[in-house]
């Protein structure tokens, strides 16, 4: 036979002795030249007797993969022809041991592997699959896939031709990772594969559980990325303070007179209740856009005295022993275009006093150390909680430098006299806190705001702050309750209103409303003793003043309407709080 008869057959068939004698040919194994070859490709690919191996061979311009199978007695070569671009061919003849590997993968414990053809019927099932499944070697082959593997979905893979990648499939009970990947053969699906990982998904499982959560925290962000979006009006219009009390309201009317006027301001406000916020309001609030100026801070009661004037001013290069090489500016030069918030300006030494004086009238700072002065425009904000006119009486702080740091007082209330903002503000640091925790928040019981609006509050929002986080700590995750701001110390003020009746503490607010306008009408009331009813009225009606507030979330014309009173004397139960006094 010749070898242009040979190139009509794409198999071949050679039987061989054991001595090599060649019993029986078929196909293109009787073109000698091709037969020649497939011996030699089968020699090369192992020692005689070494079973079942697979290998290329390249003979008369035709490229095929044989199969050689031993008895001990004879040898079979069956040849298969191969497309000359075929990787499978690369891989047999590079890779001396491609048959193992090849058995790996279709033997391998840990992954099984299942084939069906264009139809959805089983072609193939590994070892360890019919094992899990409980099939007999060869039992699921020519079945649909459906009723050899529960829930398969190669049929659809093979439908659809996409693949499903690193999905998670419950068989028995148990998780495992799967991948389903249509084959296709000139262009045209033919099948599918499927590979189910039997030991060691549990690392996938994470990366899927991982992949699933990170998923749901970018959507999270994203939503927060909107809403910011969406607020970024009403935040300007609020400048981050947080209430809609009538104290609230004027100041952030203040705020945005002043912001844009040339004028030095002074915020006076208790411990805790927010200057500093005050303060970037008012530099945020400006003509200009904030980023375009700088805001730099000093707080004056947190530096000993011999080194405010060197942050205030900075210093010359070696200007005292310490001192930086090269010099540093101070925080006066740092602010020029924008705005220097001084912090507990009360505090300042009287020797700086003086100084600092000189250079808000002429705006020439003058570095320690230094004869040369530079001129520096600033906006000055400062603030304090101390009482000024008291320390000028004392004689510890000059009249001439209130003066000029007064040209605006801006007053923050305490948290006593806004605390229907109470809600609003337990609902902010809920939410910021869970935010920076990545915790989900916590319903409120409606318990909370009332509880919390009958506590003193000295140290004001910072202290309701740390109270409220306290208790997020450790609550149940699931409710906030008023048990849970009572760790360590018991529960304080509004303990035995607790658990009145709606529809009673309704008729308190109704006749609280006529016991506060007599009060109010009457010019010298005459002093009541705590243990009169009034006192307890008071307090009931404060209370469901501040409960229907907290249920209508902050909503006070709706908490009026529910009450059945007028607006302003819900203002009135509010300004007057639940422990007030009778006498003035």
């Amino acid at each position: 036979m010749t070898t242009q008869d040979g190139d009509r057959f794409a198999l071949g068939l050679l039987i061989c002795s054991r001595d090599g004698t060649r019993e029986a040919a078929l196909g293109a194994c009787t073109d000698p030249a091709i037969a020649d070859a497939a011996v030699a490709a089968c020699a090369r690919a192992g020692a005689p007797g070494s079973g079942r191996k697979l290998f290329p061979v390249d003979a008369a311009n035709r490229r095929f993969i044989g199969l050689c199978l031993e008895d001990g007695e004879r040898q079979l070569i069956v040849l298969h022809h191969a497309d000359t671009q075929a990787v499978l061919l690369d891989f047999l003849g590079t890779v001396p041991f491609a048959g193992a590997i090849l058995d790996y993968f279709l033997n391998d414990p840990y992954q099984a592997i299942t084939v069906v053809d264009k139809a959805g019927r089983v072609r193939f099932i590994s070892p360890v699959h019919e094992k899990f499944l409980g099939l007999d070697t060869g039992g699921g082959i020519g079945r649909p896939a459906g009723e050899v593997i529960p829930n398969s979905r190669l049929p659809q893979v093979v439908a659809s031709g996409k693949a499903e990648i690193g999905q998670l499939q419950q068989l028995d009970g148990a998780t495992r990772v799967v991948n389903r990947m249509p084959i296709r053969q000139d262009g045209e699906v033919v099948g599918a594969i499927g590979q189910v990982m039997f030991k060691g998904p549990e690392a996938l499982v994470r990366m899927h559980k991982e992949l699933v959560e990170l998923r749901s925290e970018v959507a999270r962000y994203q939503r927060e990325v909107d809403g910011l979006r969406h607020g970024l009006h009403e935040r300007q219009s609020t400048f981050g303070l947080i209430g809609e009390s009538a104290p609230m309201q004027r100041l952030r009317r203040e705020i945005q007179t002043v912001a844009r006027l040339d004028v030095p301001v002074l915020i006076l406000g208790e411990s805790g209740t927010g200057k500093e916020l005050v303060a970037r309001a008012i530099h945020g609030a400006g003509t200009e856009p904030a980023s375009a100026r700088p805001l730099v801070s000093l707080n004056l009661a947190a530096l000993p005295a011999t080194l405010i004037e060197s942050e205030l001013f900075g210093h010359a290069p070696g200007a005292f022993t310490g001192s930086q090489r090269q010099g540093q500016a101070g925080k006066l030069e740092l602010a020029a275009g924008g705005t220097v918030f001084l912090d507990e300006v009360a505090d300042i030494p009287m020797e700086m006093q003086v100084k600092l004086l000189r250079v808000l009238e002429d705006h020439m700072v003058e570095r320690l150390g230094s004869r040369r002065a530079q001129r520096v425009d600033f906006r000055l904000v400062s603030a304090t909680n101390r009482d000024i006119p008291e320390l000028i009486d004392a004689g510890r702080f000059r009249l001439d430098l209130y003066y000029r740091l007064s040209g605006v007082v801006l007053r923050i209330p305490a948290l006593r006299q806004r605390r229907e903002d109470i809600p609003a503000l337990l609902q902010h640091f809920i939410d910021a806190f869970c935010t920076r925790n990545a915790m989900p928040a916590p319903g409120i019981d409606h318990e909370v705001a009332r509880y919390l609006a009958g506590q003193p509050w000295p140290g004001n929002v910072r202290q309701l702050r740390q109270r409220i986080e306290e208790a997020l700590v450790f609550c149940d995750g699931r409710t906030l309750r008023v048990a849970d701001f009572a760790r360590g110390e018991s529960a304080r003020g509004v303990s035995g209103l607790q658990g009145q009746p709606a529809a009673h503490a309704a008729e308190a607010a109704h006749s609280y409303e006529t016991f506060v306008t007599d009060d109010l009408s009457s010019p010298s009331p005459a002093p009541r003793s705590p243990a009169e009813p009034a006192a307890g009225m008071r307090e009931l009606a404060y209370a469901a003043v501040m409960d229907a507030v907290a249920r209508h979330g902050g909503n006070k014309k709706r908490a009026a309407e529910q009450l059945g009173i007028s607006r302003s004397h819900l203002y009135k139960i509010l300004e007057r709080g639940p422990h007030a006094s009778r006498s003035k």
